[in-house]
């Protein structure tokens, strides 16, 4: 089954900080390939959506909903659905799973309170 890749707010804002980043410190061509493999990675979970692993550190506490694949140096986490691939976050692997969360959860609590 193919299923149609979509992603959340948050994963194309976390794509376009890291070609950002890529841009500022590696240079264009160096952002541009980066951007187009981690959208190849991402796009190839419609046809193989199962092939990535539970989200070790949510494995831990019970969640294993979450998946993710690797593209070095990046962590691509996702949840399957029937006939869905949520793409929830693009993050670099040194970054800190349970702390960026955290931060997430706390800007959106923040939102909806204004």
């Amino acid at each position: 089954m193919i299923r149609e890749v979509l992603r959340s707010e948050a994963a194309a804002l976390d794509m376009l900080a890291i070609v950002d980043h890529a841009c500022a410190t590696l240079g264009v061509d160096a952002a541009l390939a980066l951007d187009e493999r981690l959208d190849a990675a991402i796009e190839s979970l419609g046809e193989l959506a199962n092939r990535g692993r539970v989200v070790p550190e949510l494995r831990v506490q019970g969640i294993t909903t979450y998946r993710e694949i690797i593209a070095a140096p990046h962590r691509i986490i996702y949840r399957v659905e029937e006939r869905e691939v949520w793409i929830v976050a693009v993050l670099d692997h040194h970054r800190d799973l349970d702390t960026l969360l955290h931060e997430r959860a706390r800007r959106d609590h923040a939102g909806t309170r204004r």
